[in-house]
């Protein structure tokens, strides 16, 4: 008889998803080993956290009963318990620019993060990843760092990883969390040639020092009610947008250094045959109201430029195995949406992974759901940013498609509110059962006309990009079915063209809930109340209790 397997499970990678996995399963009392082809700490991108992010990172460590990871959910405790090396990040920014000309401050959008207290944050992920595993490893888990695996083979009653040394590691389930190049897709030949997705983007990016902020460096006021530096900046321009993600906009901040990247549609920017730093300062030249922002700034790590981005799986899970994270695909970083969509499927996977190793049943059919979220916000995902790049060329589209981005924003995080809140009052995992049946489509309610405006808006944007209609055509109709829209809070003014932004006080709040409780369709009233309305009363409390602290001191 052979021997049995060494440990439960095996995870492939050891960034953010590798060791909040590892932190759950391991806390559960699983055998965990984590085993990664590099070493902490290093550099990775994907920096940028999101509310619904947050909100899951806090849903994870209550269920698992990890109380470290919910330490990832706002910018204070990340500084406090995490990292000081990470930034804040008080706000979403977008500044349109057209190629050799000076930008229209009219062409601006930004979507400003309520509350204070409880900001977003820019991880500089060499230090969250290599705290998360140590995390874990606390927990039980252990690591195995510089070890490639060459080969997996699975059979009726293990996982076998082939190491290049000729050894073997077995476990009775593998989690594959490594990224593209991953060995379970390398071995059962999962990628799809070609990809089902539609965004079609390239990127080059590297980490610099003496990056000023926006605000610093452009001739014209704003009026934005958040200073661009302190959020993640998009410049956005026909065929691409570049991020500034800074980790220094923070006072008590002892990290210099600011993510840049720029992504690009290489059908309309074909990759040139130079050094990335040389394309990088051809870039600046096209640009005159974004090169001032560079103009001491300096890389601190050579510059990475890659080929397409975009790639998809034909199935996620399978006996003994899934593919999550970055593994199963990827789209591209605007909106932030990748550690979002990490986290969900984290949330849903450990639990099932919990139960098939306390039950020895590794069928797939236990992990169907999970196959299904991971396809599913992949192409909600695609189709948010494929839509995204074909806005870029005309800003009347981008500054209605801007608005079907916040909707979508808006009304996700208020499902994730509720089920959380929900779940707080007795840790029922049955509360959860209604985001679990609408995330797969992004958490979007299951209201009819919410879902008939982002399939209609969908559609609209994907014809200007098969040159079906103009972008006029498509900006107008968006703009005419948010004006009709019932199910968007009136003081938002998505509706209103000259309203690029808007700012959450107490009493926009407290108008809101009125809004909500007396004139809100009862399929959307729900949320709102139970979910961002709970949401916001805890938050505006909670930064009372800080602004007093910091008054009386």
């Amino acid at each position: 008889m052979r021997d049995a397997p060494e440990h439960d499970v095996v995870i492939l990678g050891s960034g953010l998803a590798g060791g909040v996995i590892a932190a759950c399963l391991a806390r559960a009392g699983l055998d965990v080993l984590v085993v990664d082809a590099g070493r902490h700490p290093r550099f990775a991108v994907g920096e940028s956290t999101i509310p619904y992010t947050s909100l899951m990172t806090s849903l994870i460590s209550e269920r698992y009963s990890v109380p470290e990871i919910g330490y990832l959910s706002s910018f204070a405790t990340v500084r406090d318990h995490v990292s000081s090396n990470c930034g804040i990040k008080r706000n979403f920014g977008f500044v349109f620019h057209r190629p050799g000309q000076a930008h229209d401050p009219a062409q601006s959008n930004q979507f400003p993060i309520f509350p204070s207290s409880r900001a977003e944050s820019h991880f500089f992920r060499a230090d969250v990843d290599h705290w998360l595993i140590k995390v874990a490893q606390r927990y039980g888990a252990q690591l195995r760092e510089d070890t490639r695996v060459n080969d997996v083979h699975v059979d009726e009653d293990a996982v076998t990883l082939s190491l290049p040394d000729g050894g073997t590691l077995t476990g009775k389930f593998l989690i594959d969390a490594s990224g593209y190049r991953s060995p379970l897709a390398e071995r059962f030949g999962l990628r799809e040639v070609p990809t089902r997705l539609r965004t079609h983007s390239r990127t080059l990016f590297s980490h610099m020092n003496g990056v000023l902020p926006f605000e610093q460096t452009i001739r014209n006021v704003h009026g934005n009610p958040s200073p661009w530096s302190q959020g993640t900046l998009h410049h956005i321009f026909p065929g691409g947008w570049m991020w500034v993600i800074p980790f220094d906009n923070h006072r008590g901040a002892t990290n210099s250094l600011c993510s840049v990247g720029i992504s690009l549609d290489p059908r309309i920017h074909p990759k040139p045959d130079v050094d990335p730093a040389v394309e990088f300062e051809q870039f600046l030249a096209d640009f005159p109201d974004i090169s001032p922002q560079f103009a001491n700034a300096r890389a601190v790590r050579p510059w990475v430029s890659t080929e397409r981005l975009q790639y998809s799986s034909s199935s996620t899970v399978g006996y003994r195995w899934c593919l999550t994270a970055h593994a199963a695909g990827f789209i591209d970083a605007l909106f932030s949406r990748g550690m979002q969509n990490t986290m969900a499927v984290v949330h849903s996977l450990v639990w099932r992974v919990i139960d098939a190793v306390r039950e020895n049943d590794f069928s797939p059919a236990r992990f169907e759901y999970v196959q299904e979220l991971e396809q599913g916000l992949l192409d909600a995902n695609d189709s948010l940013v494929a839509n995204a790049y074909t806005s870029f060329q005309d800003w009347d589209l981008w500054n209605a498609w801007f608005r079907v981005w916040e909707t979508a924003q808006i009304l996700s995080t208020a499902v994730l509110s509720r089920a959380y809140s929900a779940f707080t009052v007795g840790r029922d995992p049955a509360a959860l059962s209604e985001l679990a049946r609408l995330e797969p489509g992004g958490a979007i309610p299951d209201y009819p006309p919410v879902r008939e405006m982002l399939s209609k808006a969908n559609l609209l944007v994907a014809d200007v990009q098969e040159c079906k209609r103009t972008p006029d055509e498509a900006s107008e109709g968006i703009f005419e079915m948010l004006k009709e829209a019932n199910f968007i809070p009136p003081l938002v003014g998505l509706a209103e063209r000259s309203n690029r932004w808007y700012t959450v006080t107490p009493a926009k709040v407290a108008r809101t809930a009125v809004w909500a409780h007396w004139q809100a369709p009862p399929e959307i009233r729900q949320f709102f109340g139970d979910g961002i309305g709970w949401r916001f009363a805890k938050e505006y409390g909670r930064s009372l209790r800080v602004r007093r602290r910091a008054e009386s001191s």
